[in-house]
């Protein structure tokens, strides 16, 4: 599984829907902070990252908030 399937897999997971492309936008599938802050644990647990809460409403697209993971791992 490559890193895009696994991002969706952890939205999938979060809004209990198929997310079918990368670039579906957390609003859209009645994303709120609840669900924000359980994207940024389910994403901690599935890619080793922790990222800050902003980041899911500033990059609010699978496709997106796999660049802030992408990031992070780059920074070290």
């Amino acid at each position: 599984m490559d890193d895009r399937q696994r991002m969706r897999k952890v939205w999938e997971y979060i809004f209990q829907q198929a997310v079918t492309d990368d670039s579906d936008f957390f609003i859209d599938l009645d994303g709120d902070s609840m669900a924000a802050a359980a994207l940024v644990h389910h994403v901690a647990e599935e890619f080793g990252v922790s990222l800050p809460l902003f980041e899911v409403f500033d990059r609010p697209t699978p496709a997106e908030l796999l660049a802030a993971v992408r990031d992070q791992l780059a920074v070290g």
